[in-house]
């Protein structure tokens, strides 16, 4: 009984990130964290954020990459998806660059949450629409993100909210806006 679970754990996908990918995701991180952007767009990604806002002479972004505090586990899951999805393309010209620049602009959670929300019409190239669906995937697993709460407010107004329920008819009172 024991050889077999230890075959099939030996078998089973690893939880031990490839290093490359592990080299990869710190590059990330480290754009994220040294780029010329507010860095209160990470808030989203960065447990407590504001410890980094407080004034002195060093920049926030200093901070930020002096610290190189660890992503929130849904931030993790985001850049690591899209490290996973496209390597070491992302720092080529092309699609996986331009992915990578929306994301570090932006901030993980953000840059999934708009992918999310372009829709099954939005013209995503194939190849991205799996890393879509793990988007997808990720906020479900992490709600802590707020996406289950934007997507009942779609549903509220009547957009389709992406979770296979159907958009209701807000009323007047509803408070929806």
């Amino acid at each position: 009984m024991k050889a077999d679970s230890e075959e099939s754990r030996m078998t089973e996908k690893s939880d031990i990130a490839d290093p490359d990918e592990d080299t990869i995701f710190e590059r990330v991180r480290l754009m994220l964290y040294s780029v010329d952007l507010p860095v209160r767009r990470l808030r989203a990604d960065i447990e407590d954020i504001s410890r980094f806002l407080m004034p002195d002479a060093r920049s926030p972004h200093v901070r930020l990459v002096e610290a190189m505090p660890p992503l929130r586990p849904a931030s993790e899951a985001i850049v690591r998806a899209l490290v996973r999805a496209y390597g070491n393309e992302l720092f080529d010209r092309g699609l996986a660059n331009t992915a990578l620049r929306a994301l570090v602009k932006a901030g993980p959670v953000s840059f999934a949450q708009t992918a999310l929300m372009l829709g099954p019409d939005a013209p995503v190239p194939a190849r991205a629409r799996p890393l879509v669906e793990r988007f997808n995937r990720i906020f479900e697993q992490y709600p802590e993100c707020g996406f289950a709460e934007a997507r009942g407010l779609l549903s509220a107004i009547g957009l389709p909210a992406g979770n296979g329920g159907r958009p209701r008819t807000p009323g007047f009172f509803s408070g929806a806006v």
